[in-house]
C-alpha cells in the first residue's frame, strides 16, 4: 500500500467507526495498512470516547460569567468548592462528559450567579439552531 492523502469519505469512515469496529477492519474497508489507520487516529487524537455532548453548559456558565473563555483558570480553590476534580473539568469543558445537575448548581453558586441568570445562559442560543 502506498502513502497517499486521506479522503473525506476515508475521515468520515474512519471517525464513525473508531472505537466500534478493530482497526484491522477499518483497514481493510479503507484499503489501507493497520499502522495507517492506527497513526491517523492518534495524529487526530481519535478515541473511543470521540463524541461530544450536544449542549456544552458548562460553558455557557462560563460564556455567562466571563466574555472570554480563556479569562478562567480554574484553581485548587475552585475544585474544592465545586466539587468537580480536575480530569472531570477539563472532560465537561471539551464536552467529553455531559455535567450533572449539581455540578451545574455548584459552579453556578461559585460564581453567584442566580438560578435565572444560569437559565437565561442555557437558553442564549435557543434560536440560533
Amino acid at each position: 500500500m502506498s502513502n497517499k492523502k486521506w479522503t473525506k469519505n476515508e475521515i468520515a469512515y474512519l471517525v464513525e467507526n473508531y472505537g466500534r469496529m478493530s482497526l484491522e477492519d477499518m483497514a481493510i474497508h479503507l484499503n489501507r495498512s493497520v499502522m495507517a489507520v492506527r497513526l491517523y487516529a492518534l495524529r487526530h487524537r481519535l478515541d473511543d470516547k470521540h463524541q461530544v455532548v450536544k449542549e456544552n453548559r458548562l460553558k455557557k456558565l462560563l460564556e455567562y460569567r466571563f466574555r472570554h473563555l480563556e479569562d478562567f483558570h480554574p484553581s485548587k480553590f475552585f475544585f474544592r468548592e465545586t466539587g468537580i476534580n480536575q480530569v472531570r473539568y477539563w472532560d465537561l469543558f471539551f464536552g467529553r462528559k455531559s455535567i450533572k445537575p449539581e455540578e451545574y448548581k455548584a459552579v453556578a453558586e461559585y460564581f453567584n450567579i442566580t438560578i435565572s441568570e444560569a437559565f437565561d445562559s442555557l437558553q442564549l442560543n435557543l434560536f440560533d439552531q
